[in-house]
């Protein structure tokens, strides 16, 4: 196999080709997100929520500030003839959270209900596939390496794409366990701020904890894909 095609391939798993091999791209990692446009789409709204909030504790305010915005990223997009696949998963959060909010008897902390919702779900199937051994994070890489399900045969791999699973679970437990309490007790503001830190920033970062550990399980598959 070429380089470039060695490259290309390897750009799949999030890596770049240095002097010392192959490794994990910061691009990569931004990538996958959606880049700098992604990142902007991903925060923008959860922060103008709270910052407006915080200023001026009208939750009917707070919510026009978010949709003004996120109708300015759809006017952007369409100008610049950019895909609409992330947009319009955002379009559809963005629009449940602010009717959530401004619905008969709803509340300022509404706006995050359906993050609660995510988490809970995402957290439940990750948990589910640990405890049937058929841990989602080993599915992944297999499909990644183009293995299939051939890692299941080793017992090692197994536990070990367990262990990396029930870490993601931890990060939607963590979520759930700090936001939720907050949210019961009226904490906007704080809900708010806890959800920017806990949002992206612990999301990237669990991704290259992850690529960290799994890397070294997945060597020889990855050197086998790339030779």
């Amino acid at each position: 196999m070429s380089e470039e095609k060695k490259s290309s391939q390897a750009a799949k798993y999030g890596l770049r080709k240095t002097d010392d091999g192959y490794q994990l791209d910061a691009k990569s990692l931004l990538g996958s997100v959606g880049g700098v446009q992604g990142l902007v789409e991903t925060t923008l709204p959860g922060f103008l929520y709270v910052l407006t909030f915080t200023i001026t504790r009208d939750v009917v305010i707070a919510a026009s500030v978010v949709g003004v915005a996120v109708l300015a990223l759809t006017i952007r997009h369409f100008v610049l003839k950019r895909p609409w696949t992330q947009l319009v998963g955002s379009l559809v959060g963005v629009g449940l959270a602010i009717w959530l909010t401004l619905r008969p008897g709803g509340q300022a902390g509404d706006f995050y209900l359906k993050d609660f919702w995510i988490n809970a779900a995402y957290g439940s199937v990750l948990l589910l596939s640990v405890i049937v051994r058929f841990p989602l994070i080993g599915v992944l890489m297999g499909f990644l390496t183009n293995q299939g399900l051939s890692w299941r045969k080793d017992r090692r791999k197994v536990r070990f794409f367990d262990l990396v699973t029930l870490l993601w679970v931890g990060l939607f437990a963590t979520r759930l366990i700090v936001e939720v309490p907050l949210y019961l007790a009226g904490d906007v503001v704080t809900l708010g701020f806890v959800k920017i830190v806990l949002g992206l920033p612990f999301y990237l970062t669990m991704i290259w904890i992850s690529w960290l550990l799994l890397r070294g399980v997945v060597k020889d598959e990855l050197d086998g894909n790339l030779d």
